[in-house]
Formats: C-alpha cells, structure tokens, sequence
C-alpha cells in the first residue's frame, strides 16, 4: 500500500511527469476503488488547487489546454455523487481560500474583458461550492469574499448579457444572493451592511434588475435563460437592496436626513456618522461611471420606482407617512424630467418620456395607493408640503404636454385622484392638451384619454360642479387655434366618459350645460360665422357636444317636476329659433367655391343639430305628457322631411342637392332625418294610404340610394359609432351600419331591385376567411365587414325573408359564376346538362317540383333525369374542372353559406342548394388533390348533412332517388380518393370519412322515414356496391381504376353504413309493408361484400401499422349484424357441437390482432372504442371463441394492460370508461364464478402491491392505480 501511495505522489509532484500522465493519474484515483490514499479527495483536490494557484501567480507554466482540464477536473470533483457521499457520512474536507480567491479573480477578469477562457469551468466550480453547504461555508465565513463575488458577477451579467454563459451565470448569482441575503439577516451591524450595499452591490443590483425586467434573456436565442430564474433572480435582489438600504435599525437615520433634528425619534438610538443615508443612495445612483451614457438615465428611472417601493415597504406605518412623503422628492429629483423647469431648452425624445413617464406614474401611484397624502392633515401640519410639491409636477406635466405617451394622462389621472385643486388652476390647459388639442391616434394612448376625462367628469360630478367644467370646456374650444388641425371633439372615449357623467346628473345641471352651449353659440359663433371657416369648425364641435348633452340627458317623464319639463321645453324651443333656423339660414346665400369647406362645416352643424333636435323632440313627446311639441301632432305629407316645423322645403332641396355631392357628417344626418320622418309616420297612422306608403317608399329609397355610390368604395375606414366623427372616410361603414341597423323599417318599403342590391352588398362586404378574435390592443370599432358579419349570424336574419331570399340567390349565383369559370365546355353545353347552374332564380326548381310531384313513386324516368345528367356527367369527362385559387373562392363562400340557417329553407332554396352544393362536391374529380381539396370535400359534405336535417329535405326526393345520390356521390369520390396523398389514419381524412358517411346514413333513414320505395331504393344501392371490387380493378368503371387503400376504406364507410341502417329494419321488419321478404336478402348481399372487402385488409402486416377506426368500426357493425340475424349464436358455447358461423375466422382474426395492438391503440380514443366494442360482442357470442385458450382471462389481461400503461392519458381514460363498462358487463354477467373471482383476485393482488410500495406511508392516502379502479367501477364493485 505504501509503494502506491508514495508512487502516485511522487508522479504528482515530479516535474519530470508529463501533465498529460499527471492529469490521467488525478482522475485515475479519484475514480478507482483500488487507489488507497490516505485522504485521498482532500490531496487531489489540493493538488488540483496547488496547481491553478501556481500557474496564475506566474510560478508555473502551463499550457491553456492543461489549464483547462485542470479547472474541469476541479469542477468534476466538486460536483460528483462521491464527494456529496463523503459529506454525508460525515467526513470533512476543506476548502482553501485560495481558490476560492482565483475563482473570485477569473470572474472578475471575464467581468472587465470579457474573457471567455475557462469561464464555464470556473462558474461552473462556483455552483458547485455554493450549492454544497458544507463548502458554501467558505464564502460565508469570510462576508468580504462573498461580496466581491456578487458583485463581480452581477458586473458581469450587466456587461456581458449576451452569450452562452448567460444562463449558469444567473443560476450562480440566484446561489450567491441567497448566501448574502442569510448573511444580512444575521448581520448585527447595520452601518456594514449599508457601506456594503452602496459601496459594492448597489449600482450592479440596480442594473441587473432593469436587464431582467426588460426581458433581456427570456427573448429567444443563444443565451435564453428560463423566465423562472429570470424573476427569481428579480426578486431575490430587491430583497438584498431592501435588507442592505433600507433596514429597520437605519430607520432613525432617515428621519433625522428628511425630518430634521427636531422630529428625529428619541427612542431609536441613531448610528453615528451615518447621518444621511439617502443622499448617499442617490450620490451612487447617478454615478454615472459604471454604465453607457445611452443606458445610464433609464437605469436611474426605473430605479427611481423601484427604491421608493422598498422604502415604502420597509418604513411605511401609521405616523411615517410624512416621512414616506420626503423621500419623494428626493428620489423625483433623479429624473431628468424634474429638471425640466431649469432647463427649458432641454428636450426630451418619446421613448424617454414614455420611460420616465412611466416612473413618476409608479411614484404617484405608491402615493395613492398607500394613503400617503392627507388633504386636511397636510394643511395643518405640514403647511402644504405635499400639495406644493404635487403642483410642481402637475405643471410640469401641463407645460410639457406628452399625448402620445399613455403613461401621461394616467399620472394627470392620479393627480386628479389626490386633489382636483392640484389640477384646478390649470384646468383649461388641461383641457386643451388633454382633449380639445390632443392628437390621439394609438388605441391604449385612448383608452388612458377615455380614463382621464371620466376621472375629471366623476370628479366634479362628485362637487356638483360639472356645469363649471363645461364652461371651461366650452372656453378652449372657442380659443382662436388652428380648428383644422384638431380632432373630433367627441371621439368615442371622451364622449363616454361624459355620457356616463351626463346620465348620473339631475337633469337641472344638464339643462344648464344645455343653456351654456346655447350662449357660446349666440355670443361668439353665429356673429362671427358667415364665411368664417374656422367659426364653421367650431360650430360643429360645439354641435356635437350640444348633440351628445341632449340625448344623454336623464329621461324626462310624467314624474319628473313641471318647472323642469318646462325648462326643456323652452329650451327645446330656443334651440330650434335661436339656432337650427338660423344655422339653415345661412345655407340660402349661394358661396363661391372658395367657401365649398364652410358651406359643408354649417350644413354638417345645422343638419346634426336638425337630426338631434327631431329625435329629442320624438322621445319627450312619447315620454312625457306634459311636454308639448313645437312639430304639433299633425303630420304633414311632402317630399321632404317635415320634422321641423318652420323649415321651408326649397331650403330642403338645396341642403339634399349640396350633401349630394360630398360624403360627409350633413348626409348622413339627413339620412337620419329621412328614417325619423318614417318613424314618425308609422306611429302616426292607423291605416297606410296610397298617399302615405308612395312617401314611405320614397324615403325609404331616399336613405338606401343616398350612400349607393360609398359602398363600392374599396377602401372604408372603420367608425367609432359617435356621430360627430363621420367623415368622407369612414362615412360608408356609418352608413350601411344605419341601413342595418333599421332593416325592419326599411325593408317592407323597398323595391325588389334595392333589396337584391342590399344582399349583394352584403355578401361583397362578407369576409371569406374564418375571422381573427379581436387583440386586447385593437380598438372596437364598426366596420363594414363586421357590421355585414352581425348581420349574417344575427337570428333575425331569416326573419328579413326577402333579403334573406335575395342573399340566398345572391351566393348562389356567384358559387354558380365560379364553378362556370372553371367550365370546359361553353355555356350554352352547361345550360343543358347542369341548368340550376346559369338560373338567376328558382324558377326552374319549382317547374321541377310540379313535374315530378305528378310522378307515381315507380316513376323511375321523369324523377331520374337529374341523377343520369350527372352520372353520365361523371363516367365522361366532367365539364367542370376547378383550381385552388377556384376552390379557395368556392370555400370561402361555403363558409359564409354555413353560418346561414339551412334547415329552414324554402323548398325551392332547399333543392337549388342541394343541387348546388352536389355540384361543387362532384366538381373534384379526376383533379390532382390536395388538402385543400379534402378541405373543400369535406366542407361540401358537411353543409350538404346539414341541409338535409332540414323540415324541408324531403322536397330533394322529389326530384332524384336516394339511391341516384348514393351512387352520384361514390361515383365521383372514388376516383377523387385515388388522389390524395394520405395515410388511412389521417385526422383529416378520417373526418372527411366521418363526414360522408353520417351524410349518406342520413340519406338512408330518411329513406325508412319517408318509405320511398325501400326495396327500389336499397336494391340499387346494393347492386352498386356489389360492383364495387375491394383491392381489385372496378368492374362498372374504367374511370375507378385499382382501388387505393383509401377508396377501400371508403367503400367499406359506406357498406358499413348500410348495414348500420339495414339491421336494425330488418330485424323489426313486422313494421315493414313493402316486400319485407327481399330486405333480408340485401342485407345478407351486403355483408357478403363487406366480409370479403374486410379479409385482404386484417391481413397482417399489409399495412405496418394498428387497425384503423374505419376498419374496426366495419367489423364491429358486421358482427353487430351478424349477431342480430343469428340470435342463436348468443350463448353457444364452442364445444358445443354446431355448425361453425359463416365469419368465424375473420372475427377471431380480428380478436387475435386486438389483443396484441390494444395498448397501442389506446392512443386513439375512436380507435379504442371500436376496438372495445368489437370485444363486447365478440365475447357475448361464444360460438366464435377460439379454442385454444379462455377469451375472459385474455380479454381481461388485455385490458388490464392497457389501463395500467402511464402512458395514457386521464381525459382518454375518462372518454373510453362506458365502453370498458360495457365490456366488463358483458364479462361478468356471462362469465363462470372462476372468472369473477379471477377479476377480485387480481384487484386484492394489486391492492397487495400498492401497500408494499407505499409501506412507509399511511395506509389509504392515495388513489388505487387507474386499471383497478376502472375495472372496479366498471364492474360495479364500488
């Protein structure tokens, strides 16, 4: 042992040994069981440590690849399961400083240079000491060596944020601050822990958190680091920086720093010479030294936010909140906007202020929601110091107005909040910047607009002073200014906010807002008005806002006091004389055409203050008995709106003839005009006079005609639903939202040519792709598209039932141009053999209907026309070929067709869909498919089943068989399926499959339903399959070809299918009274088929992979079949001596197969089922049990297999459990009491089991294992 010993250590230390051999040497005994040394991890470690040591103090040299494998050996050792063994057993091994200084050192080069030598090694070693105890100890011990370490490392991160090191360099610093932060819970010195935290920690902890809060290394590339340890990271410095800054013993410091001497707190003993901590933390935050200029002031903002958040958390308690306060304009003063008021030539870009305007909405947000500012005790005790303070920083908001920054109207929000007198002397600035001049375009900077005026309206609502406010208002708006350049006044948001106030004031208050509006416009504008533009400007803003005061005005009814319904009246009629005539007035004088912009402004305010004025005027005489209109009761006949009373009809003429050459505000309000003067009429009149529906047609032509030419614009911007903001471009979205909006009144007075127009509209404005949810950033708004997609989903649409008729021709037309676009043959060919295609309407759908419905239910020639035009069609060449760019076309239409109510159409819509719909599903064929052609077939298909559950399916039978489509419908998929690129178990071909079969079963049990010729109908289905060849070339077509596996599988869908609906008539065929004895006998031709179409496909190995759906689902019906036909089967057993059943080897085959792929097809929950209800009729027929081994014991085993598989999923567990139920029922009621108590014995065994893995816990606390409860519930044992 001793020659070992002495032979390694001489090699070690020789320096005639080369490092190669040294380096195996090291590793050789680390490893090796037969290397006995005395202490022999404590002498390779140190050797290991000597060597580094040596080679960086200059006393060694080393090459790099040597100085590699040393740090790599190191760093092995510290990490390997046999050195935490050692530590556990007890044993010590001890760590010099030495290393840990080089470590420290190599850190803090790649900190300063960037130098990658080794770096992963190195941090790789210092995770391994700090994440063992036993060794972190070392760093714990010496607390000036832990802070250099964090230090250096966060210097690190801050300077190298790129690269591969990224992520162990942060798991390091998550290791190294949770050492520091124990190290400053048990440090009894608050004065180190603060020189500490501001001499070396501070500016790197400030920096590292904004990196990790701007998502520097969650972003996706080299250096992602898990967002987990990003935030853990995050939060575990700001408890360094709140343990190190701002502890609890160094709270007597801050309050001598900000209080003063004389508020200090006597009872807190006061470190010495540590007088001004605060000062000190904000020297070291603007130490701009350590950090990029570009970098530096956005580093101090956030900083700023997160500083004043740890004081308040640290300090913040009943009597502090004076002192919370001082520290605010400290911090504050960090900003560069605080200097602002100095430096008035300093300018700021956007996303500074957006930076730190985000800050000082986080401090005034501290100060809110901590309760910091005490109006009344600020007052008395401390002289206005807050208040003062919160002024300076309203008006520096104020001077330096930020509107496209959210951030600044949610800080003139807080303020707001605090005390509105700290916003009150600069209210109509205020006013201005924030509203009346504002350029708000993005829709969160909105949204922050719509919350700050609703805060200012909720405010003074609250001190009864809204009318103040208003005047106010109303004085910017009045200003001389640029009136061009500015914004609707009332845009969405500011118009709710002040209709939420509107609707929460007694009506006194908005009658005196009513009143003020009405003085500007006597006192500053109609003076000033003729040919003034921007007086023109300022009467439609204050329009608006008179428009927006009235109809949101608190109702008025009979209970509401006289003297107020009086003062509405008079002011109802003020507004009429003092103001609309007047404003109507000014529109008589002729302009020049340098004037075309005033003449379009006053008819813009004169038409919306006629509009506004007639509907008020209508709602308080239905509302309010007291009220007595100016209009009278009498109703009054012309061609022109007579809603104002007064107005003469020349002035009509010319107000109608200007807005019909502009797409403006003024159109569309007269169009408002035209549906009031409907409204009004139809209340007005118990019968309808000739007299009065020619006017009713007239204006209801007027109002559809008046926007005709806007909505063929191609390019329409969206509306935001207010009045005052329709404008030429966003004019056609108001527009066709008023005609959609009032349809039941429009409709009935409109001509059929208008009606086509309106669907016509509608379907061009339809989008054709499935829409995109909204984004929580996108503003809600009304566009043509959304508005025509309400309407198609609204259930008032098919109630509209000529325009729905008309929409409904209008998509068939253009699904009819399209599928003619891709026409091989001329029209005139097409006419002939597909007509419903070229007809505008369904006329010849209905001289079908009355040439068939005289047809005898044996009429085979007159009712067979259609289906021979298509056969024939399809066994040549199909005279419709479509192309993708076709088929996206068709498929956006049948999207659009989906979303109608195809079950309760027409009898003619019914059959001209139906045929339509037929038409596009066999225009596939002989095409090369794509997805996006199974996309289509399968959309076809769907919208076809569907239209067939309607209460009018039926009136198809009149015109084609069942058996007709049955054959149409395979005729074209079969070559069609030949085509796609699929395997059998792709989703998307099993739903197309899914699809045709639920479409063609639903076909058949309408045929039973209906009794239409059961025996015609079935028997040429039947003779149509049977011609149908599985695996083999087509005998009836030489367009079929060799069968691909999916037409096999299609074949076997439909016959499945048939059987499906046969069986069960069959089996009650006492019901039947036509020829029930030949029904039999097409169930036996067809299960014939399917039994020999099933044998080539359970052929093991034909396909390389589990037993598809389509095909257990064909097996399982067959045998379902089989067994309804042979009920003796049913508990027969084998031994028995009976004749074998005529499938018997094909369902044991099957039977043999599911038991090996059962695991794997738990995987599939349609593939399981199948699968588990083949088994459950399998075993309930023991006349088909193999003999060579009891099918319950391996069903059971099976099953057992599966269930106790990890690999499958809960929800699939939970989808198959009635099936296993079934199952298990079927077992046990058949089964012997052997087989019972088999079943209680392998549950009691897994039971067993369970408590000897679970040996250490108590008894019951978790779950049985999934196979034994499912089989338990199953089974009904629990």
């Amino acid at each position: 042992m001793a020659a070992v010993y002495s032979g390694i250590s001489l090699k070690l230390k020789s320096k005639t040994t080369s490092w190669e051999d040294k380096l195996k040497l090291a590793h050789f005994a680390w490893v090796s069981h037969q290397c006995f040394l005395p202490n022999k991890e404590q002498v390779l470690l140190d050797w290991a440590r000597q060597s580094l040591v040596a080679f960086y103090k200059k006393k060694l040299e080393l090459t790099e690849d040597v100085v590699e494998r040393l740090w790599a050996y190191v760093d092995n050792i510290l990490h390997s399961r046999k050195l935490q063994n050692l530590f556990k057993n007890g044993k010590t091994i001890n760590l010099q400083i030495s290393l840990v200084k080089i470590i420290n050192e190599r850190i803090a080069e790649f900190s300063l240079s960037g130098s990658q030598r080794n770096i992963s090694a190195v941090l790789s070693s210092c995770r391994g000491i700090l994440s063992t105890p036993a060794l972190a100890v070392i760093y714990t011990a010496k607390q000036e060596l832990l802070v250099a370490l964090l230090s250096q490392l966060c210097w690190s991160a801050c300077r190298q944020p790129e690269g591969a090191v990224a992520a162990p360099l942060l798991e390091v610093i998550h290791l190294a601050l949770g050492h520091y932060l124990l190290i400053q819970q048990q440090q009894a010195n608050p004065r180190r822990v603060f020189g500490e935290m501001t001499g070396h920690l501070l500016q790197p902890c400030l920096i590292l958190r904004h990196l990790l809060s701007g998502g520097t290394w969650t972003q996706a590339g080299q250096g992602q680091v898990p967002q987990v340890l990003c935030r853990e990271v995050r939060n575990k410095l700001e408890a360094v920086l709140r343990g190190g800054v701002f502890q609890p013993d160094m709270l007597s410091s801050y309050t001598e720093e900000l209080l003063g001497q004389q508020q200090r707190d006597t009872k807190i003993g006061t470190p010495k010479s540590l007088l001004t901590p605060l000062d000190t933390v904000v020297t070291r935050l603007l130490d701009a030294g350590h950090c990029e200029l570009h970098l530096h002031a956005t580093i101090v903002a956030t900083s700023v936010a997160v500083l004043y958040r740890l004081f308040l958390d640290s300090y913040l308690k009943e009597g502090n909140q004076f002192l919370c306060f001082q520290a605010l304009p400290r911090l504050f003063g960090c900003l560069r906007i605080s200097h602002l008021q100095e430096e008035p030539g300093k300018a700021m870009s956007i996303p500074d202020w957006t930076t730190e305007l985000l800050v000082v909405e986080q401090l005034l947000s501290s100060v809110a929601s901590s309760s910091i500012y005490n109006v009344a005790t600020d007052r008395i005790r401390h002289g206005e110091a807050q208040f003062h303070f919160y002024r300076g920083v309203a008006e520096l908001l104020i001077n330096h107005p930020q509107a496209p920054v959210p951030a600044w109207f949610r800080c003139l929000k807080i303020l707001i909040s605090l005390n509105h007198l700290i916003l009150e002397p600069d209210l109509d600035d205020l006013l201005s910047s924030a509203w009346i001049d504002a350029e708000v375009t993005e829709f969160r900077t909105k949204k922050a607009q719509e919350v700050l005026i609703h805060t200012l309206f909720q405010t003074y609502a609250k001190l009864r002073q809204v009318p103040r406010l208003f005047e106010e208002l109303l004085g910017v708006i009045c200003r001389p200014a640029a009136e061009a350049l500015r914004q609707p006044v009332l845009a969405a948001g500011p118009s709710a906010a002040l209709c939420a106030c509107l609707l929460e004031l007694p009506p006194s208050q908005v009658l005196d807002m009513w009143s003020l509006v009405l003085d500007k416009f006597q006192s500053l504008i109609l003076p000033c008005l003729q040919s003034d533009v921007d007086m023109a400007l300022k009467s439609l803003s204050l329009s608006s806002l008179l428009h927006c005061v009235m109809f949101n005005m608190p109702s008025l009814d009979s209970s509401t006091p006289l003297p107020v319904i009086r003062r509405a009246q008079c002011m109802m009629e003020r507004v009429l004389g003092e103001l609309v005539k007047p404003l109507l007035a000014f529109l008589l004088d002729t302009p020049g055409p340098e004037s075309e912009l005033w003449l379009q402004k006053v008819s813009d305010s004169a038409l919306l203050l006629s509009y506004t004025w007639a509907q008020v005027d209508a709602m308080l005489s239905l509302n309010c008995g007291q009220y007595c209109s100016v209009a009278g009761t009498q109703l009054e006949i012309s061609n022109y709106p007579s809603l104002l009373p007064g107005v003469e009809a020349r002035l009509w003429k010319k107000v109608e003839k200007f807005t019909a050459q502009s797409r403006s505000l003024g159109r569309y309000c007269l169009e408002q005009l035209y549906l009031q003067r409907m409204r009004r009429t139809l209340m007005q009149t118990s019968s309808q006079s000739e007299q009065v529906l020619q006017t009713l047609r007239c204006d209801a032509a007027y109002i559809l005609g008046s926007g005709r030419g806007s909505l063929s614009l191609r390019m329409t911007a969206s509306w935001d639903g207010q009045v005052g903001t329709v404008s030429a471009s966003t004019y056609p979205a108001a527009h066709w939202h008023l005609l959609v909006s009032n349809l039941p009144i429009l409709i009935p007075y409109l001509c059929l040519d208008d009606v086509r127009y309106l669907a016509r509209v509608l379907l061009r404005t339809l989008p054709t792709s499935q829409a995109q949810g909204a984004s929580a950033d996108e503003e809600p708004s009304i566009t043509l598209e959304r508005v025509s997609t309400s309407l198609l989903h609204s259930p008032l649409f098919p109630e509209v039932q000529s325009l729905h008729s008309a929409f409904l021709r209008c998509v068939a037309t253009r699904c009819s141009s399209i599928l003619c676009s891709g026409s091989q043959s001329g029209p005139g060919s097409l006419s002939q053999q597909l007509p419903w295609l070229l007809e505008k309407d369904h006329t010849v759908m209905a001289h079908w209907e009355s040439r068939f419905a005289k047809v005898g239910p044996e009429g085979v020639g007159p009712r067979g026309e259609i289906a021979q035009n298509f056969l024939s069609l399809l066994k040549s060449d199909f005279p419709i070929q479509l192309e993708d760019e076709q088929l996206g076309d068709l498929l956006g239409l049948l999207n659009i067709i989906s979303a109608l109510h195809l079950d309760s159409l027409l009898p003619p819509h019914h059959l001209h869909y139906f045929l339509l719909l037929l038409t596009m599903a066999v225009s596939t064929q002989g095409r090369s498919c794509s997805s996006l052609a199974l996309q289509f077939l399968t959309t076809c298909y769907q919208l076809l089943a569907c239209l067939q559950r309607g209460r009018n399916a039926r009136c198809v039978f009149r015109v084609m068989y069942v058996s007709d489509i049955f054959e149409i419908v395979l005729t074209s998929l079969l070559p069609t399926s030949g085509g796609f690129c699929l395997e059998v178990d792709d989703p998307s071909w099993l739903q197309f499959l899914q699809v045709v079969g639920s479409f063609l079963e639903q076909l058949m049990q309408m045929l039973i339903q209906s009794r239409l010729s059961l025996v015609l109908n079935f028997g040429k289905i039947t003779t149509f399959l049977s011609r149908c060849k599985l695996h083999t070339e087509a005998a009836f077509s030489e367009q079929l070809g060799n069968q691909s596996p999916l037409g096999s599988q299609l074949l076997l869908v439909c016959l499945t299918k048939l059987c499906q609906v046969l069986g069960p008539l069959v089996k009650d065929r006492r019901q039947l009274q036509e020829a029930p004895a030949s029904l039999p006998e097409l169930l036996q031709q067809a299960m014939l088929q399917m039994a020999t179409g099933l044998q080539p496909c359970l052929v093991p190995g034909t396909r390389g992979h589990c037993l598809p759906s389509a095909l257990l689902s064909a097996v399982a019906t067959l045998l379902e079949v089989d067994l309804s036909q042979h009920p003796d089967w049913v508990g027969i057993s084998q031994g028995m001596d009976r004749v074998v059943p005529t499938n018997a080897a094909l369902y044991r085959s099957v039977y043999s197969r599911l038991l090996l792929e059962l695991p794997a097809l738990a995987r599939d929950t349609l593939s399981f089922q199948a699968a588990l209800q083949f088994l459950t009729l399998f075993f309930s027929a023991p006349a088909l049990h193999p003999p060579e081994g009891p099918v319950f014991v391996s069903i059971l085993h099976a099953v057992r297999t599966v269930l106790a598989d990890p690999a499958i999923p809960a929800l699939a567990a939970q989808d198959i459990e009635p099936h296993l139920g079934a199952l298990f029922t079927q077992m046990l009621e058949a089964g012997t009491m052997e087989d019972f108590g088999l079943v209680v014995q392998s549950v009691l065994q897994g039971l067993d089991i369970r408590h000897v893995w679970t040996a250490d816990m108590q008894a019951g606390t978790l779950p049985l294992p999934a196979w034994q409860a499912h089989i338990l519930s199953a089974s009904g044992l629990v």
